[in-house]
């Protein structure tokens, strides 16, 4: 799906360690594309590492915390070093659970800081370093910054960073154009990820039973739009959300 490319072309993809954005490492890899992770310190980037050495294409892994603007920049001054960068696929993201009158001021930052603000660090360092060649971004929303979900405890800070994200997104993929930087977001449906591998069995039942497909997506099924968003074949695409809900969103 990625166009044919120039040797030294690398890919950035934070929060990738697990989940869709491990899952977005190896559709690149399988298109000869270098892949930088970036993801906590206490993230474990083996199963990344693998990835890229069975694929034999370049694979580094940068221990940041997103929401410290100068490590982010540091980190993909280094990732310019390494190759072209052409592309970027932001995950990186928590959640907090709970009722709002209960979120403290603390969780509600953290949620914040991690899921928009130092989204926002990234998109403008990754700009940075795509901005003479051109280049595409992919940020992960959710279907949570349309809707509020059924079925599932409150979490308005999460909702909230959400649509900030979708925002964002809309408004750097215009911003950008003149330097051939299209930015997107995408806002996946329930996924079935370790994450949600820990629910109650009836909690994800009843995710599936809200969706009009009847299941949680895999992961692999949220990554092949992202590939497509970030190819050629979107050529004429920025500043859009692509809804991968199952149709959740449609009810």
């Amino acid at each position: 799906m990625i166009a044919e490319l120039e040797t030294g072309t690398l890919a950035v993809v934070t929060g990738g360690a697990r989940g869709i954005g491990l899952a977005v490492i190896r559709m690149l890899t399988r298109e000869r594309v270098g892949v930088v992770c970036i993801d906590t310190s206490e993230a474990d980037g083996s199963e990344f590492l693998s990835i890229t050495q069975d694929a034999g294409v370049p694979g580094y892994f940068l221990p940041v915390d997103v929401r410290r603007r100068d490590d982010v920049f540091t980190a993909l001054d280094k990732a310019a070093t390494i190759g072209r960068v052409r592309y970027a696929v932001n995950c990186a993201g928590v959640d907090s659970v709970g009722p709002s009158e209960q979120v403290s001021t603390q969780d509600w930052s953290r949620v914040l800081d991690i899921d928009l603000t130092g989204l926002f660090y990234c998109c403008q360092a990754e700009h940075l370093a795509m901005r003479e060649q051109g280049g595409s971004i992919v940020n992960v929303a959710s279907m949570s910054g349309h809707i509020i979900n059924r079925g599932a405890p409150a979490h308005a800070a999460y909702s909230a960073a959400k649509a900030g994200v979708i925002q964002v997104s809309k408004a750097l993929g215009v911003e950008w154009v003149e330097d051939r930087v299209r930015v997107n977001s995408i806002s996946p449906g329930y996924v079935r990820t370790a994450l949600t591998a820990n629910n109650p069995p009836e909690m994800n039942a009843e995710f599936a039973a809200h969706t009009p497909l009847g299941r949680m997506a895999e992961v692999g099924e949220i990554a092949a739009p992202i590939m497509f968003l970030l190819s050629d074949a979107a050529a004429y695409i920025t500043a859009t959300d692509l809804a991968v809900d199952g149709g959740y969103l449609a009810w």
